[in-house]
């Protein structure tokens, strides 16, 4: 009689593990998170439910391996890019670029972590969002700093331009995803590039709120929190 060996049985391990998390992300992408339980995942890969407990003890826990999984491949592209350009702009511009298309090629994914539920075992989805994104948004932020300086432009850290700039890019990737197409446009090249070009406008000028519809808060409240971004 002969036993497995322990690298069979790792493998074995793994390739499960793996099954079980494609499975459940076309599954939530493709129902919502609420909809689809265990059983119907274990059913979907040939299995009793009973096996996803020996991988992961709930069904958050599979989502949280998947939107990690799916962010840390949104910070190698990122990085990936922004190695290819020398100068900020070029940077900005690239990397910009590419998290609007990561997300409109991995529209499975991205739904998986932007469009799952509103409550995240006990965290909001904005603040959990917020927290498993701080690697990628932190580069972000540091390189459309690294772009105001080199540039000119009138604020260089600006902390509510770098925010504005970050949503109005999700925002389309987000409406790309949902829609799938441009209206009465079938190159959505050209909405991205127009994009991409007026929000350069708008920076080179930052418009600004008068001081008075803004909310006061102390400076080291602010340099708190863009050290914090800037360090992960």
């Amino acid at each position: 009689m002969t036993s497995t060996s322990p690298s069979r049985r790792i493998e074995r391990k793994e390739r499960l593990r793996g099954e079980i998390l494609a499975a459940a992300s076309k599954m939530f992408a493709d129902r919502g998170y609420e909809a689809v339980t265990l059983r119907e995942i274990a059913k979907e890969i040939g299995y009793t439910h009973a096996v996803i407990y020996q991988h992961f003890p709930d069904k958050w826990h599979i989502l949280v391996e998947l939107s990690n999984e799916t962010i840390g491949l949104m910070v190698q592209n990122f990085d990936a890019i922004a190695a290819k350009h020398l100068a900020p702009k070029e940077r900005l511009f690239a990397t910009s670029r590419g998290l609007i298309q990561f997300c409109v090629a991995h529209p499975q994914q991205f739904r998986n972590v932007f469009f799952g539920p509103e409550n995240r075992n006990g965290v909001r989805a904005g603040q959990y969002i917020d927290d498993i994104g701080r690697p990628l948004f932190g580069r972000f932020v540091q390189l459309f700093f690294d772009v105001a300086r080199d540039e000119g432009l009138p604020s260089k850290d600006d902390l509510v331009v770098a925010h504005t700039w970050w949503y109005s890019i999700f925002g389309l990737a987000t409406l790309m995803v949902i829609q799938g197409v441009v209206p009465d446009l079938p190159d959505q090249t050209l909405v991205v590039e127009q994009t991409l070009a007026t929000l350069w406008a708008g920076v080179q000028a930052v418009p600004r709120l008068p001081k008075s519809a803004i909310t006061k808060r102390s400076d080291r409240s602010r340099a708190s929190k863009q050290q914090q971004l800037l360090s992960t």
